[in-house]
């Protein structure tokens, strides 16, 4: 393999079009690829939004597939993390893969290229750097806070909603992890192994009156944890909506807020507009 870093760019996608593409404007926007091999990948799970055909068309004028992850049309998180993992199984051709939610975008210059010199400078068990990820309506970074790993929403809180299972009911816990919101991993024969055997889906694990949620990404970085390899959190602060495609009730402020961002960048008026940072005020 090259020296020069190739990586290789994934998101996933469920009629989310509009997002997907306001993230990408952004990150071409924003940061300087020439120095690298980049490339990306739109993964679809089964989308039928009505912005879909001009999604297509724009990622058709950047040379950026969209794939099929076969999957059925219904919303469930675990087809995000089984959708990122059946593409580093058939994808091995790069030395790093940068993750990325369909509703992020970026906000600061370089940080892809930031993150990477911030992962090639960390301790050689550092299997992969994230973003601080600011939830815009939250107005406050929630995963990686202070720079620490980690450091995220639920930890605000003493537990999670709590789960039911055979007639019992658990306090619900979640566990940290790398954050798939904007991640950086190098592609490592360990993270491979991982992928193949663990997969980058959720997991539930049980003790006695709780459980450890392990969301997508997390039950990887704990098994990471356990060959002493660990992840970092970048200088770098990215935006994500949250919960686009998770919670229908919340759906519309966010495809609102899209909406506006991605006309201004259409119009190619670039990212002065103060929305772009934070929402306006009602």
């Amino acid at each position: 393999m090259s020296s020069r870093p190739r990586i290789c760019g994934v998101t996933v996608t469920h009629d989310s079009a509009d997002f997907v593409e306001l993230m990408l404007r952004t990150l071409f926007l924003t940061n300087n690829l020439a120095g690298l091999k980049f490339t990306m990948t739109v993964l679809d799970n089964s989308s039928g939004d009505p912005h879909r055909a001009r999604l297509a068309s724009y990622l058709g004028e950047h040379g950026i597939p969209i794939r099929p992850t076969g999957f059925a049309h219904y919303i469930a998180a675990e087809q995000h993390g089984v959708a990122l993992s059946n593409f580093v199984r058939s994808d091995a051709d790069c030395s790093h893969y940068v993750f990325l939610d369909a509703d992020m975008w970026f906000v600061e210059p370089d940080t892809i290229a930031t993150m990477l010199r911030e992962l090639e400078a960390a301790p050689t068990n550092t299997f992969g750097v994230q973003a601080r990820i600011f939830g815009y309506y939250l107005g406050r970074v929630y995963e990686g806070r202070d720079g620490i790993p980690g450091t995220n929403y639920w930890e605000d809180k003493e537990a999670a909603w709590p789960i039911e299972f055979e007639g019992r009911h658990y306090a619900n816990r979640y566990a940290t992890r790398i954050s798939p919101v904007c991640s950086l991993i190098a592609n490592t024969p360990l993270f491979r192994r991982l992928v193949d055997t663990v997969g980058l889906s959720q997991a539930i694990r049980f003790g006695v009156g709780e459980v450890i949620y392990h969301d997508t990404f997390s039950l990887m970085t704990h098994v990471m944890a356990t060959h002493g390899q660990k992840f970092i959190v970048s200088s770098r602060t990215v935006n994500h909506f949250g919960q686009t495609t998770y919670v229908s009730d919340e759906r519309s402020p966010r495809d609102r807020d899209c909406s506006l961002l991605l006309e201004e960048l259409r119009a190619g008026r670039g990212m002065s507009l103060a929305n772009f940072f934070a929402p306006a005020r009602a």
